[in-house]
């Protein structure tokens, strides 16, 4: 097995680990830095949503690899559809200000990490692996 295909392989790894536990443990450690966590699991203390699922970190995981993989292939618009669909799925609960503030924080933070990982596996293929990127049509 040649350098360069363990350099993509173990790049690969390390950005899909990245982009899913460890883009939900920034965006955790973010919004608690922020308070915005505590600001709303104080409001959230005696109201029924406190008892329904909690898949956020499933659509975390969902959104950021959506993202990697529209960068990799060089389609930018993936993004906007992220953000676009996730807004729809939430629309209802961004008319409290608190709602809103966390949304957004998590959201563009979790968008963030997505390209700066994306760019940084892309980077580190291209110096010392296969460059997988480059062998995709229409890039």
């Amino acid at each position: 097995m040649s350098a360069a295909l363990l350099h993509s392989l173990g790049a690969s790894l390390v950005a899909l680990l990245l982009l899913t536990w460890g883009g939900n443990l920034a965006c955790q450690l973010l919004l608690r830095w922020s308070g915005l966590r505590a600001a709303r699991s104080a409001e959230a203390a005696d109201d029924e949503a406190t008892k329904t699922p909690r898949v956020g970190r499933v659509i975390g995981h969902l959104e950021r690899l959506a993202i990697a993989g529209g960068l990799v292939v060089g389609v930018w618009e993936v993004l906007v559809a992220v953000v676009a669909l996730k807004s729809v799925a939430r629309f209802k609960d961004l008319e409290e200000k608190l709602n809103a503030e966390y949304f957004l924080v998590g959201s563009l933070f979790s968008v963030l990490w997505a390209v700066l990982v994306t760019f940084a596996w892309r980077a580190y293929d291209a110096q010392w692996g296969l460059d997988l990127a480059a062998s995709l049509p229409g890039l």
